[in-house]
């Protein structure tokens, strides 16, 4: 049986821009651009894997869940979990790989729980989705210099898999969205939101566009992270303008990136590669 998980997170995802624009009109204009961009990242023209990506998450089985913390290093899915359950999960987990922000856990920490009488799979070990960076360990460095999060509009540009967008839902944040143009991360995300379900009040949504594509001078967000993304960026100066017209008049720019040694005049600006 399929499940709706990503249908549900994008019906979730517009309900929040409505309501948004009743108070910030700017915000009419994304839901008039939210269609085409949800439609591009599916489509198979642009993205040859797009549908084999929606066919793993549809076919995640829905699983019992207990308790989800998103406010841990490991950001944990306590959730009932038989052995066919999770041997399920894996192979569709493992047909979204690389995963590179985490890591996650999904199941775990919980008493079997199985009706009398039924012939059910014992509970299963806990999956852990042991991703190519500690995006914790990022969390751990820039938490200490953050401003309250609480009842805060929060961007996280170049989001990834999401993570960090969990842990600022995790840290009080009102509303988290992420955004990142790659159609296997918006995947991913849409996997986890699939055993995270209403846990989070449904806060943290995912529009899978460059920065670039927002509607300029938006003015939206009461802070805006950009980790690990502008020395990817041709026009780093640009990309600061950008970030800056995101934000409400007297917003939080969260901006985590590479340093070079030198004053405060000394500005890199690579024309062709960024880590050398």
């Amino acid at each position: 049986m399929l499940n709706d998980t990503i249908t549900h997170a994008e019906r979730e995802l517009y309900l929040t821009l409505l309501e948004l624009a009743q108070q910030q009109p700017s915000a009419y204009e994304w839901l008039t651009r939210l269609p085409t961009w949800l439609n591009d990242i599916k489509d198979k023209a642009n993205y040859a894997h797009a549908p084999a990506y929606q066919a793993s998450v549809a076919r995640l089985p829905t699983l019992t869940v207990n308790n989800v913390d998103l406010n841990s290093d490991v950001l944990t899915i306590e959730a009932n979990l038989s052995e066919s359950q999770r041997k399920q999960t894996m192979a569709l987990l493992k047909q979204l790989m690389p995963w590179r922000k985490g890591p996650f856990q999904i199941g775990g920490q919980l008493e079997n729980q199985i009706d009398s009488g039924q012939n059910e799979d014992q509970q299963a070990a806990p999956i852990f989705i042991d991703t190519e960076w500690h995006s914790d360990w990022k969390w751990q460095r820039v938490a200490p210099h953050l401003g309250n999060l609480k009842g805060r509009r929060v961007l996280d540009v170049g989001g990834g898999s999401g993570y960090h967008g969990w842990r600022m839902a995790g840290a009080g944040a009102d509303t988290v969205i992420i955004i990142d143009p790659s159609c296997l991360f918006y995947h991913q995300f849409m996997a986890i939101r699939h055993f995270v379900g209403a846990a989070d009040s449904y806060k943290t949504h995912y529009i899978p566009v460059p920065l670039e594509a927002l509607p300029e001078h938006s003015q939206l967000f009461d802070t805006v992270f950009s980790m690990g993304v502008l020395y990817h960026r041709q026009s780093p100066f640009e990309h600061l303008q950008q970030l800056k017209g995101q934000l409400v008049k007297g917003g939080e720019l969260v901006l985590e990136t590479l340093v070079i040694e030198g004053d405060a005049n000394t500005v890199l600006v690579p024309h062709d590669r960024y880590a050398r």
